[in-house]
């Protein structure tokens, strides 16, 4: 058999030593249009600012990929997909393959406003030569507009803080910062640290019009205000890249991604797709959903591999839209549905937010912020986000697999916690705001699933 990959992300890379794991031994050939390959594109925004280098994100090397027995075939464009012959056209070349796994990745989304193109707007995705790009220009200025809120916006103004820029404005469109996996109460925990560090943040606030201005960029914003900037970095977020799959005649989900089954097979059963540019679903409220994170990617690359090996009997779980990150000595991390996220689902919810501790003081504990979402009629969580020191990322890691296994509010507060004075608290913080909310059911008067 004979195993063609397209892409050369995470998922192509676990999916091909996943088989090998399993100790399948059908050619597999890997064909991507990058120079390099088998890295962490999260850990970009911490290479430009000098906590890593280049080198330190690679988990691979050539001579890895020649022990696995996986054909790397770098700098290799696929042009096409000929499901009816079923090969691949690479420069030219005819390819064929019995299964082929596309994991074609994501584009960046640029807003359209006029004048947000040319030499002096940025984006950081998945492939190196972007940051590439932004490594050589960034000690050149002093001044940045940085567009969007998320994970990537918040990183990469920490990093222009760190290298010494005068000003950065961090122009977000949504009332808080990461609106997708913070609800507001909890956002605004954050936010003080974020101008406190020097950060211009605007908030509900968009780019109508950017011009160049001799050796500068003003841009106009929908608050009337006008600024001034040396470049700008767009960090609005990413589109699944799923031109070749079109083309190609496959089914396009309504997110936009590569629709696939539960074994992750698309609409041709010889293609899989993984990563960014595939269709998953929530796991929680089963709708389609895109996750462009580098767990995601490894999860459907593990997924694809045991079902090519095990012939399409492991379905994929679908997305919990976990998410960490670390701005600003603040620990964030989010798993499951905001209250909002909530309410667009028609859930009826009780939530609580406390503040807690990791551990006393007297053994250099830290203070945390906690907020649970729950479903008011299964009482079972739906939603919990965090912000703190590091150890928040291991207690939500906790959370991923109460709300996954649909474990009621009642269990988790009998269940038992690791407890020394010098690791955490009794009285750990998920148990105590669990008992919270069910203190919220008995005070309704409504009965609480103990088991």
């Amino acid at each position: 058999m004979k195993i063609v990959m397209i892409g050369g992300g995470g998922a192509c890379v676990v999916c091909g030593n996943t088989l090998r794991i399993l100790g399948n031994k059908a050619q597999i050939d890997i064909y991507t249009r990058r120079d390099k390959t088998a890295y962490t594109p999260c850990e970009q925004p911490f290479v430009l600012r000098h906590t890593l280098d280049f080198d330190d994100m690679f988990y691979a090397t050539p001579p890895w990929f020649e022990k696995k027995r996986l054909g790397l075939h770098l700098e290799r464009e696929v042009e096409a997909i000929d499901r009816d012959k079923k090969v691949i056209i690479v420069n030219g070349e005819v390819v064929p393959y019995d299964i082929l796994l596309i994991n074609t990745g994501a584009l960046p989304k640029i807003p359209d406003v006029p004048g947000l193109t040319g030499d002096r707007v940025f984006t950081l995705t998945t492939e190196l030569k972007h940051a590439y790009t932004l490594e050589a220009i960034i000690p050149k200025f002093r001044r940045a507009a940085i567009l969007g809120g998320g994970a990537i916006g918040l990183e990469m103004a920490e990093t222009l803080v760190k290298q010494g820029y005068e000003k950065v404005y961090l122009i977000v469109s949504s009332p808080h910062i990461m609106s997708r996996h913070l609800d507001p109460e909890m956002a605004e925990k954050i936010e003080p640290a974020i101008t406190g560090a020097g950060i211009d943040l605007r908030l509900s606030t968009s780019v109508t019009k950017v011009e160049e201005n001799g050796n500068f960029l003003s841009l106009s914003l929908s608050s009337g205000d006008v600024i001034e900037a040396d470049f700008i970095l767009c960090a609005k977020g990413v589109k699944p890249n799923v031109d070749l799959a079109r083309e190609a005649g496959l089914k396009i989900g309504v997110t936009g991604g590569i629709e696939v089954n539960p074994y992750l097979q698309t609409s041709d059963p010889s293609i899989y797709a993984a990563g960014d540019c595939m269709e998953g679903w929530n796991m929680l409220t089963g709708k389609k959903t895109l996750t462009a994170l580098a767990t995601f990617s490894n999860r459907t690359g593990r997924t694809v591999g045991r079902n090519i090996h095990f012939k399409n009997t492991i379905p994929f779980m679908g997305s919990l839209d976990t998410l960490g990150t670390e701005v600003f000595g603040n620990t964030i991390a989010s798993v499951g549905l905001t209250e909002r996220e909530a309410a667009r689902n028609d859930i009826s919810v009780i939530t609580a937010v406390r503040k807690g501790m990791t551990r006393k003081v007297m053994f250099d504990g830290k203070p945390l912020w906690l907020k649970l979402v729950a479903d008011k009629d299964s009482q079972v969580l739906k939603g919990a986000q965090f912000i703190g020191p590091k150890e928040v990322s291991r207690i939500a890691e906790r959370v991923i697999i109460l709300l996954g296994e649909k474990v009621s509010l009642g269990k988790i507060s009998q269940y038992e916690n690791i407890f020394s004075p010098p690791l955490g608290m009794a009285y750990e913080p998920v148990t105590m705001v669990s008992d919270i909310l069910i203190s919220q059911l008995l005070k309704e008067g409504i009965e609480v699933k103990w088991a």
